[in-house]
């Protein structure tokens, strides 16, 4: 016989019989139990079982009154869990029936032994016992269920990002704080409504017919995307939308979106930067090569507008009566400018706007809302009809003495920035460097004087401004790792975590919401290498180009050697990032524009350089047209590379013999101090 469990357990006996029920008791006492009762009626055993707390009941199913055993054994159960052993003498199929519903641990039909009775209670006893831990397990389970739902809605909650779910109907299931604040409603008013509810039609029937391709498709797809905001404004999102599905079910399509319009602005203005350096560059070759001031003038306007990412350009010369006379122009400038006086008298209507007040200052005047600048009244009507939105003027001088205007416009307010109108300056003063160029012999070695010191200038503006790229690519990596890597890796941990409490019919749900995080991550952690390679920082220079170059080779099918010199010196930091920046070029160009199908990467120390070399066994090309289109601006990749070779004080070499179909080789050669 079991014995496992302790004496001393009290039992509550039901019994209308007295002599059995005091049988009963005498037995149970026998076997080590306490007695509550005997009771011989269902009232009564409700009010001893609720004053008693007895640990089981022995429920007689035929007792006298208005309440039998069955009933009261009901009432019992509902006010406390307590194992219950129906005791009788009838076995009919009815009685069964009403008794199963309260669903009792055994059913005894009298007369039964000692040892039927003993084991019926201890079963029973055991049976509660364990269905009391299993219970306890059962909340605990639901506790941290509910704790791991709170710390998810937490983060969803919480986070910058809009995320929503959308039936396949199309109808919103649900979404976040971010979302709201998005579309400006309460949750209440979005959910259960459509995207016709919040957008435009033609908005709406597009993201409408993406939904149910990619719910037909079943796949997960990341893009960017413009929505017009609550307040008016435009912003860029950064979208991931995949099929939602349930128990291998598709129900919709859920998505999770990162505002990213500042991280593009940066990216447009970094952009624009590089335009206006590539412009000013070659408006510096312009100024060495130009025959005249007319043709150099008329070039500095086309090369601004044509690369600089501005609408219009146009240059005034102060005549004998105070007026400025347009000689030349570019884009919108010279419609919007005809039929136009500009004078620069402070006294005169036409001298109050920021071309004459750039003159008579003689410093650059920057209107960055001309349609609503009172300065501009007389000439508004006419830039608004033009999409003049904002203007920067700067002064020309030739001699020491202002002598002209440098005129700008671009089609969106607040266009120039200070960094932009420093660059300008720059291009304007090159500009009257050229305009002295075209004075006496003495002015012309002045003029020369001040264009080497322009150059330099130019040079420190290009050193600055990459120097402006890789801190901002360090920035966009180390903000795309540390903090969506990690708030999708808090994500993915939470979802595995909770396949280990989840239901079994839950688990795919958990698994593809987890795979779905990670592939995320994965995207995020490529973006960040693009953007700034760990290695360089973390490991060096070897490393990170040895790693560069595998990846890249590797992802286009080309055979990749690296060869580097044993005990190479860890070059400083300017002089890594501009070998590994041209080898990033250099190795672009080849998968791009060569056909080849091995390349050999080297770097090695000699006479106390650090010599790089790319060579590829591609169809090969003129390098020297591929420079001189660098110089008219077609090729932006050499440029880029001879800049930065320059900058560091090396020097860049490109050979190749298309005839031959030998390949290429792009060599750089870059000044290490104190290497031997």
């Amino acid at each position: 016989m079991n014995t496992s469990m302790p004496a001393g357990k009290r039992i509550l006996v039901v019994e209308d019989d007295p002599l059995v029920a005091r049988a009963l008791a005498l037995r149970l006492a026998a076997l080590g139990y306490l007695i509550a009762g005997p009771v011989a009626s269902g009232e009564e055993a409700v009010a001893v079982a609720a004053r008693e707390r007895p640990d089981l009941v022995l429920m007689d199913i035929v007792l006298p009154g208005g309440v039998d055993g069955i009933d009261a054994a009901r009432v019992i159960l509902d006010e406390q869990r307590v194992p219950l052993l129906y005791l009788t003498a009838y076995s009919d199929e009815e009685r069964f029936a009403r008794a199963r519903i309260t669903a009792p641990h055994a059913y005894l039909i009298k007369p039964c032994n000692d040892r039927e009775l003993q084991l019926a209670i201890e079963l029973a006893l055991q049976r509660h016992q364990h269905e009391a831990l299993l219970r306890v397990e059962a909340e605990r389970q639901e506790r941290r269920i509910d704790e791991l739902a709170a710390t998810l809605s937490a983060l969803v909650e919480g986070s910058t990002d809009c995320i929503f779910a959308k039936a396949a109907d199309g109808r919103y299931l649900l979404c976040n704080r971010a979302f709201e604040r998005l579309l400006g409603r309460q949750r209440k008013d979005i959910l259960g409504h459509g995207d016709a509810d919040f957008f435009p039609a033609e908005t709406a029937a597009r993201r409408r017919a993406d939904d149910q391709r990619l719910m037909a498709a079943a796949v997960t797809e990341t893009c960017e995307e413009i929505i017009r905001a609550a307040d008016g404004g435009e912003r860029t999102y950064l979208t991931t939308k995949g099929c939602l599905q349930i128990a291998g079910q598709t129900v919709g399509v859920f998505a999770i979106a990162r505002d990213i319009s500042e991280r593009k602005e940066a990216e447009r203005r970094l952009r624009r930067l590089s335009g206006f350096f590539n412009a000013v560059a070659q408006t510096n070759q312009a100024v060495m090569h130009a025959e005249s001031a007319g043709t150099l003038l008329v070039d500095a306007c086309r090369i601004v507008v044509r690369h600089g990412e501005v609408d219009g350009a146009w240059i005034g010369l102060l005549d004998t009566d105070g007026w400025i006379g347009v000689v030349a122009d570019s884009g919108i400038a010279g419609e919007y400018l005809r039929g136009l006086r500009i004078s620069i008298d402070a006294q005169q209507e036409q001298g109050h706007g920021p071309d004459g007040a750039a003159m008579r200052a003689g410093r650059p005047a920057i209107c960055n809302d001309f349609v609503s600048d009172p300065r501009t009244g007389p000439w508004q009507e006419r830039a608004r009809a033009a999409g003049i939105a904002a203007s920067a003027a700067f002064p020309l001088q030739r001699a020491g003495a202002v002598v002209g205007v440098f005129s700008l416009y671009a089609g969106e307010v607040g266009y120039f920035d200070e960094e932009l109108i420093e660059l300008l300056a720059e291009l304007a003063s090159d500009i009257s460097f050229a305009l002295e160029k075209f004075s006496a012999d003495e002015h012309r070695r002045r003029a020369e004087a001040d264009l080497r010191s322009a150059l330099a200038r130019l040079h420190e503006v290009s050193a600055r401004l990459i120097g402006v790229q890789e801190d901002e690519r360090r920035r966009l990596a180390r903000d795309l790792h540390d903090d969506i890597g990690q708030n999708l890796t808090m994500i993915k941990i939470v979802l595995l975590g909770m396949r280990r409490w989840s239901a079994a019919g839950e688990q795919d749900e958990i698994h593809e919401a987890a795979d779905i995080a990670d592939r995320t991550l994965q995207r995020v952690r490529a973006l960040s290498v693009e953007l700034r390679p760990p290695q360089l920082d973390d490991l060096g220079l070897v490393p990170a180009l040895r790693a560069h170059l595998g990846n890249t080779c590797r992802h286009a099918g080309i055979q990749a050697s690296f060869i580097a010199d044993d005990g190479l010196p860890s070059p400083p930091e300017d002089i890594a990032i501009t070998c590994f920046r041209i080898a990033q070029e250099a190795l672009n160009n080849v998968i791009r524009h060569a056909g080849a199908s091995a390349v050999v990467l080297e770097l090695r120390l000699a006479q106390g350089a650090l010599i790089l070399s790319l060579r590829d066994d591609g169809c090969g090309f003129d390098a020297a047209a591929a420079f001189a289109g660098a110089a008219r601006g077609t090729s932006l990749g050499l440029l880029s590379m001879q800049e930065r070779a320059t900058l560091a004080g090396g020097q860049l070499e490109v050979r190749s013999q298309p005839a031959q179909h030998a390949g290429s080789e792009v060599r750089v050669t870059l000044p290490l101090p104190g290497a031997t």
